[in-house]
């Protein structure tokens, strides 16, 4: 299989507003600190606008300008404050919950699939996306077929790699985790591991099915998904979903000629095929 590469320098995003997400401040002094920016930003364009007018601000002219603000600098969909604002709200999180989350591994597979996760209250009946209940019982049905060794190795790699990008308040940058190469790597060579095992897709999906809906998490941990929660099933059309996702960043390798002569040397040219047959099938599936 794959060799697992050292953990590498990893260069930081500039970040906005000057405020570095990924280290330094706490959740709650990053949040403080937006906070102040958007203040600022909005008490300069009133001073602003005050400075300009000839006749003096109205009231109405006041409300007015702090409702286009709010849509138009604090709301819509790329607005710098909001995209920020998750950041920060992340960070919390991250502070929050990550002594208590030990599978990073887990989660770096998660991440291939994480957009078709719902936003909070998104969940619907034949809606777009699936719940994040499908977890235990996905990762049932990865063990069941590669067994737990792969889970070790690609545990041992992310942990690694966590202890390398740490903050120096000891504090999780899960962005660089996701990104870095190692944990990608061992992403990639659990996948390929998974291939040999789909020499029949449709009739392995609905094993999988099976097991995944056997073993759906508790709908309470995730209530906030929305009002299908409860009653939610995996189906065909979720899991082809949730696979050509995961494949997505080897569908990419493979159509790269370099890339794919590196599948070839790391894992054969049997399991590359094989991966190859997998993403035509996936692509094909009429979902």
């Amino acid at each position: 299989m794959g060799k697992t590469m050292k953990p590498e320098t990893m260069t930081k995003n500039d970040s906005i507003f000057s405020i570095d997400p990924s280290g330094g401040p706490s959740g709650g002094a990053l949040c403080q600190q937006l906070a102040q920016s958007i203040l600022d930003d909005y008490t300069g364009r009133l001073i602003a606008m005050a400075e300009t007018s000839r006749q003096g601000l109205s009231t109405d002219d006041i409300r007015n300008l702090l409702g286009q603000y709010k849509a138009q600098s604090l709301l819509a969909d790329q607005a710098p404050f909001k995209t920020h604002f998750q950041r920060c709200v992340n960070r919390r999180e991250q502070e929050v919950f990550d002594p208590n989350r030990r599978a990073p591994f887990k989660r770096a597979i998660t991440m291939r699939f994480f957009d078709l996760f719902p936003p909070e209250g998104a969940l619907v009946e034949n809606g777009p996306y699936i719940s994040r209940r499908v977890l235990p019982g996905l990762f049932l049905a990865f063990e069941k077929m590669v067994g737990s060794d792969p889970f070790a190795v690609g545990h041992t790699a992310c942990m690694a790699v966590m202890e390398f990008s740490k903050t120096p308040e000891g504090i999780v940058i899960w962005e660089d985790l996701y990104a870095h190469r190692a944990a990608l790597d061992a992403v990639d060579a659990l996948l390929m591991r998974l291939v040999q095992h789909f020499d029949n897709p449709m009739k392995r999906i609905m094993w999988m099915l099976n097991i995944i809906n056997n073993d759906l998490a508790d709908p309470l941990d995730f209530d906030f998904e929305g009002s299908a929660n409860r009653e939610w099933r995996l189906d065909e059309r979720g899991l082809v979903n949730i696979l050509r996702h995961l494949f997505r960043h080897l569908r990419h390798r493979l159509a790269d000629e370099e890339q794919a002569q590196a599948l070839i040397q790391n894992y054969g040219l049997q399991a590359t095929r094989q991966l190859a047959a997998l993403i035509k099938v996936l692509d094909r599936a009429e979902v």
